[in-house]
């Protein structure tokens, strides 16, 4: 399936999305950023000049069937031109959130009394992270510090301890948090994945309770969503724990390879 495919790359101001690209994008619920590998062909001296010099511009990237989700948000880390035959090739790699994750520090305490969901709002924002889905995460982030808590050191450690102290996991998607509690989904109806609705192949164990799949660029394949699996090897309801997006526009790989877990109860 080829029809209707659609995609858009802005990179800062400038918007390469009538040109052709290739692209690889990894994301996952682990505390580590996402990572994207964009491949722009043709793009103009002008363009690739400014490009080349430019410091941590962000990259955007929306791909899929019509309308194509946004698969990544984040910061350019290396940006660099080759000569392929007759081609001129931009490589964009970048990581979502990477930055501020690698970097950012806290020193601050939290008085008695101060809720969960505020302390970890503010080493969000000392990460340079959007709230996200915070207030909707889980009623273990309205707990109350009763003693208060002093934080010091790398931010992505202290906010480790933090969300591990009541149960909760994060990620960075698409430059803003994205809290859980341990081992369960978003909470959102499942995605159905069937060879008539998306599936492409079929889904395979791997590694204990560990299923792994591919599907069609489709919305919401995204880390946290549950998906509910209809193969004739696999049936039941799963949530994305890992996912690679891949697409040529010169070619028809297009794909979402899942890594996928059982919610716990």
């Amino acid at each position: 399936m080829i029809f209707g495919r659609r995609w858009r790359v802005q990179v800062a101001d400038l918007d390469v999305s009538d040109l052709d690209i290739d692209f690889e994008v990894k994301r996952t619920l682990r505390a580590r950023p996402g990572e994207a590998k964009i491949k722009v062909f043709n793009l103009g001296a002008p363009h690739r000049a400014a490009l080349t010099t430019a410091r941590r511009p962000l990259v955007q990237l929306s791909a899929g069937y019509d309308p194509p989700p946004l698969l990544f948000r984040g910061d350019a880390r290396k940006i660099e031109v080759e000569r392929d035959g007759s081609d001129w090739v931009t490589t964009i790699t970048a990581g979502d959130g990477e930055h501020a994750i690698r970097t950012a520090r806290a020193s601050t305490s939290f008085a008695p009394g101060t809720t969960l969901a505020d302390a970890i709002r503010s080493l969000g924002a000392t990460m340079g992270l959007g709230g996200g889905n915070l207030s909707s995460a889980s009623a273990a982030a309205s707990a109350v510090l009763l003693e208060g808590a002093v934080v010091r050191g790398p931010a992505a450690q202290e906010l480790t301890r933090l969300c591990s102290s009541a149960g909760l996991s994060w990620s960075v998607q698409d430059g803003i948090l994205q809290l859980l509690p341990i081992g369960r989904a978003l909470s959102r109806v499942a995605v159905s994945l069937s060879p008539d609705t998306g599936l492409v192949e079929s889904p395979t164990r791997s590694k204990g309770v560990t299923v792994k799949a591919k599907a069609l660029l489709l919305p919401d394949l995204v880390p946290g969503r549950l998906v509910a699996l209809e193969s004739e090897a696999v049936r039941g309801t799963y949530r994305i724990d890992e996912v690679s997006y891949t697409g040529a526009t010169r070619g028809d790989d297009w794909y979402a390879d899942l890594t996928l877990r059982p919610q716990r109860d």
